[in-house]
């Protein structure tokens, strides 16, 4: 049974940034940005007060201060557009400060300067792209062309060779290290988001397919048993037929309108489990009285056609299953048992508690599954056959036991010998009882 409770697989990484459900990919890139930028924020302040910066390690402070009221703003209010903004803005002119309090061209601002701009177009929409980086550019370029116009305005702060030397390489570090995760990052998400969209076009081909064959089972499942229907009545409405002829014909013609009704049945039961969906409503149902009436509606039909149909249900069984699926499922694997057995054949039906699971098994003698059918009989791909007298059917009978056994958390399987018989068996779950 699929997991429903949607906090169970999330790890902490994932509410930090926020789940794929909740906001868009540029929100959670920004997000990523805010915590690795605190993250080495909050390394430089200190490391700052260390080497004697103690202006710049308070600039440090505001910048990640002013980070984290951005994640706050975005992660929890959803305001995440004003404040991507708001961030390369702020980030633009707080480097710009750092540029001048922390020794210019000497030191480590222009690396923190790309560093900012890659950030930025991580996470702006790529309209945005021009503005920003101009912006980046020119901001730059006015600081260097005041640096080398009046260099007495820019601070040099390093006490040493050491000190500067140990700056620019603690920058560079965080700076290749914060590049390299959000790079991941985003090739992480880009790789999910491409194999969702995969995964989206490999089911909208199989859709196609579900269409097609449908269609071609309208077209020619149903269209042909109703021509033949019709051809019977016009029969029987205009030419002089002995009593016996009739018979033969009404007889035959009762056979089509079955076939007909069966097939119709599992094709709207089908169509509509996959159009809306199936609303699954689970009970604790006495297995024998759940299918008595199913049963012998299949044992007349299996009577008409010289078979003996036996039923070893016990009384004493209870299943968890719907009442309604259960039947169809039943009902469906009786029919095609019947349309693939020979008269004076015998089809049985019991269930046993294995332990685990109450497993029904149908059991017949009749021709059996080809080797080269058995792989594809609970999948579209399978073709229908016709049975021992010609009873046609959609296909569709066992593709609808296997998708309502499932959606029951149930089960299905067979074993088939050509030429000798096939052995359903159905798993269904146990009533739990709780113990107080």
């Amino acid at each position: 049974m699929k997991d429903l409770n949607p906090q169970k697989n999330t790890t902490l990484w994932d509410r930090l940034v926020g789940k794929d459900s909740e906001q868009p990919l540029e929100a959670r890139i920004f997000h990523a940005v805010c915590i690795l930028s605190v993250a080495a924020l909050a390394f430089s302040v200190p490391f700052n007060l260390l080497i004697q910066l103690k202006e710049l390690a308070f600039i440090m402070l505001v910048v990640c201060l002013l980070v984290l009221i951005s994640y706050y703003y975005s992660r929890y209010k959803k305001k995440s557009h004003l404040n991507i903004t708001l961030y390369g803005i702020l980030s633009n002119l707080l480097f710009a400060v750092n540029f001048y309090y922390n020794s210019g061209i000497d030191g480590p601002t222009l690396m923190i300067f790309i560093a900012s701009l890659f950030l930025i177009m991580a996470v702006v929409p790529p309209r945005q792209y021009t503005s920003w980086i101009t912006l980046n550019i020119v901001l730059v370029l006015m600081l260097l062309l005041v640096q080398f116009k009046y260099p007495e305005l820019i601070t040099y702060t390093y006490a040493s060779a050491e000190g500067r030397h140990a700056d620019l390489f603690i920058t560079y570090a965080m700076v290749v290290l914060l590049i390299y995760a959000i790079t991941k990052y985003i090739r992480h998400h880009y790789n999910l988001e491409k194999r969702a969209v995969e995964q989206k076009a490999f089911e909208l081909e199989k859709s196609n397919e579900t269409k097609n064959k449908l269609l071609s089972i309208i077209a020619h499942d149903l269209r042909s048993p109703l021509n033949s229907i019709q051809s019977y009545l016009e029969v029987l409405s205009d030419a002089k037929l002995t009593q016996e002829e009739k018979k033969l014909i009404e007889t035959d013609l009762l056979k089509k309108t079955q076939n007909t009704g069966q097939m119709l049945s599992n094709l709207l039961s089908w169509t509509r489990a996959q159009m809306e969906g199936v609303a699954v409503n689970l009970k604790t149902l006495n297995l024998a009285d759940s299918l008595k009436a199913t049963i012998q509606i299949q044992e007349e039909t299996a009577m008409k056609k010289g078979i003996i149909l036996k039923n070893d249900i016990s009384g004493a069984l209870e299943v968890r299953a719907d009442v309604d699926m259960l039947e169809i499922i039943i009902r469906n694997i009786l029919n095609n048992s019947i349309k693939f057995t020979q008269p004076g054949g015998e089809i049985s039906i019991s269930a046993i508690d294995d332990g685990t699971d109450i497993v029904i098994t149908v059991c017949d003698n009749g021709k059996g599954i080809s080797k080269s059918q058995q792989g594809e009989i609970f999948s579209l791909k399978g073709k229908s056959s016709y049975g021992t007298k010609n009873e046609k059917g959609a296909g569709l009978g066992l593709v609808l036991c296997k998708e309502f056994t499932e959606i029951q958390n149930g089960r299905i399987g067979f074993e088939s010998e050509p030429g000798k018989g096939t052995k359903f068996f159905v798993h269904f779950k146990k009533p739990s009882f709780l113990i107080v």
